[in-house]
């Protein structure tokens, strides 16, 4: 019996789908699963990772807010604690407005006259600006040689805007009132200069 078709190797069966067919498809069946499952752990792992990278990207804009919030809030302390300075003030007030240069005003309210044996000088002062204070007047006669008859200094009180009036009283001794002929008045500090002929 040398060869009948059942002995000669594999049948139809085997070939077909036996039960040597149905263990390899079994295998792959396995390695595809397998295979799957890998490609879906690999998808849970990078949508893990995608959600995680845009909840940092979301993170870090509120921290640089964050930090940004902080400066503007330790910029407006400083800024209303150095406002309550008053050389801080005027720096400030200084470096973001024009203004108007602080000057006195000083002129003669009226013509000088004698009063008895006083010379009495009616000025008139103007302080221009933000400030005020006090302030020296310094009034004197001179005769026509240039002799000084009689010097005084008045203070004045300004403040900013407001017109100011003083009289500066200069007491003429013996011939003096007769040979007066100038009064000159300056603001001591200040290049303001006043000059009146009596005659």
């Amino acid at each position: 019996m040398s060869g009948t078709p059942d002995d000669t190797g594999p049948g139809p069966q085997d070939t077909a789908g036996g039960p040597g067919r149905q263990s390899d498809d079994r295998q792959s069946g396995g390695q595809a699963e397998e295979a799957g499952r890998d490609r879906q752990d690999r998808e849970g792992e990078s949508g893990r990772r995608s959600r995680a990278t845009a909840s940092g990207r979301r993170g870090r804009p509120l921290r640089g807010t964050t930090s940004t919030v902080a400066a503007l809030l330790a910029v407006a302390v400083l800024g209303v604690g150095g406002w309550s300075v008053p050389e801080v003030r005027t720096v400030l007030k200084d470096s973001f407005t024009e203004r108007q240069q602080t000057y006195i005003e000083m002129y003669f309210g009226k013509d000088p006259f004698f009063d008895g044996d006083e010379l009495v000088v009616p000025l008139e002062v103007v302080e221009h600006g933000e400030t005020g204070g006090k302030h020296a007047v310094r009034a004197w006669a001179e005769d026509a040689k240039g002799e000084r008859l009689a010097a005084r200094t008045e203070s004045v009180t300004t403040k900013p805007g407001a017109l100011i009036g003083v009289d500066v009283r200069l007491r003429l001794k013996g011939s003096g009132k007769k040979n007066a002929d100038l009064v000159e008045v300056t603001l001591p500090g200040h290049s303001q200069r006043l000059r009146m002929h009596l005659r």
